[in-house]
């Protein structure tokens, strides 16, 4: 049997957004994490969240033994958004809102405004390399205030972004590493997100067992001890968005003609985390026809019960949220739905309800001095005693 694993989001991602900006003096809009807050009292001058893209507790604990850096100092597991997936769960960070709040509810979202289909993060109709407009469209419809903006607002601490994309990116490893580092050395109070592509990337393509992966994983491990070594009077908190599961591919126009008939237009979302749009002649059998054929791998819900169980998130939805079809499917096996055979072949995906999608890691790493800066602290106030007690003699 496939056991679905749900978000909480009490406990997950958009609530570790939420302490960040309560200890910058921003009210949130959702709860904290009280092991955060704790951690953020001690007033650090630098504060850092990296978040790993894909990382998530299983390839964690396949990848990298009890004893290694990332591992040791786990402080918890907890849990992404739903889906699990980057365009939702990254941006409920940067927004400090839920994805049925800030609308970005996955790769492939359909707005209605414009009758189109547009993958989020490039601004092109589902599936091509076309343009969607000569804006981007999902920045018009569901434009946020980051988290980012909204520090720097309050003027009590400098905020910046690091991403090894664009045109002020950090392509390799090291030097993405080394902008995360020059910010910590300011002499003012600073607050950085630093977003790096993998493992997701290479988990994609291989799969989560394989070589290149443990090789990813292991330099992460050390690139990230040498960087936090390095830095003083800084906490950094290592996350992911999501997991990462392998899986095998359905694909609905060459095998399932017949009810692809059933649908207004191609699906969208993502393949593990599937909107419908049905048409009215079919939606009162739809249910059912969906059951017989991919009932055992996926979950269906009517949008009713997706709003009901604020699967997307509690909050409330953005206005021009309509990216949520008629029915929700969500896989909780290895099967996994995509359109036709143009969609790109994945070993490993993400966006279903199974923990190894779902459960990620909250890691942290506080400064601590080195046994040579002890020395010279003591040192400085066996002198200063010395003193004292010769003046009074």
């Amino acid at each position: 049997m496939n056991e679905e694993f749900y978000p909480d989001y009490s406990d997950s991602i958009l609530n570790l957004s939420c302490s960040i900006l309560k200890h910058y003096g921003v009210t949130p809009d959702h709860d904290t994490i009280p092991a955060v807050d704790e951690i953020l009292s001690r007033n650090y001058k630098h504060v850092v969240v990296i978040l790993l893209d894909g990382l998530g507790m299983n390839i964690l604990e396949e990848h990298l033994n009890p004893r290694d850096f990332l591992r040791r100092n786990l402080l918890k597991d907890y849990s992404s958004v739903f889906p699990p997936t980057t365009t939702a769960s990254t941006t409920s960070f940067l927004s400090g809102k839920s994805p049925v709040e800030h609308g970005w509810l996955g790769w492939d979202v359909y707005f209605e405004k414009e009758d189109k289909t547009v993958t989020c993060f490039t601004n092109k109709l589902q599936g091509t390399e076309q343009i969607a407009a000569d804006y981007d469209v999902v920045r018009k419809y569901f434009s946020y205030e980051s988290i980012i903006d909204k520090i720097n607002k309050t003027k009590s601490a400098e905020a910046n972004a690091i991403f090894p994309f664009g045109k002020k990116g950090f392509k390799t490893l090291d030097k993405w590493t080394e902008a995360i580092k020059q910010t910590c050395k300011s002499t003012k109070k600073t607050f950085t997100y630093a977003y790096w592509e993998n493992p997701d990337h290479q988990l994609h393509r291989d799969g989560i067992r394989a070589e290149s992966i443990q090789k990813i994983v292991t330099e992460l491990n050390s690139k990230l001890l040498l960087l936090c070594e390095e830095l003083k009077d800084t906490v950094v908190f290592i996350t992911a968005d999501h997991g990462h599961k392998n899986i095998y591919e359905t694909y609905l126009q060459e095998e399932y003609p017949d009810f692809v008939e059933m649908l207004e237009r191609p699906v969208s979302i993502e393949p593990r985390a599937i909107s419908f749009y049905v048409k009215d002649k079919y939606k009162s059998v739809f249910s059912e026809e969906f059951k017989k054929y991919f009932g055992e791998d996926y979950i269906l819900f009517s949008k009713e019960d997706v709003m009901k169980k604020q699967l997307f998130g509690p909050g409330i939805p953005h206005e021009n949220l309509t990216g949520i079809g008629d029915y929700v499917a969500v896989a909780v096996s290895d099967r996994t739905i995509v359109w036709n055979k143009n969609y790109p072949s994945f070993k490993s995906h993400h966006a279903g309800l199974t923990k190894d999608e779902m459960r990620i890691p909250l890691i942290c790493c506080k400064y601590k001095p080195r046994r040579h800066e002890f020395i010279i602290y003591y040192s400085l106030i066996a002198m200063g005693l010395l003193t004292l007690l010769i003046c009074v003699l």
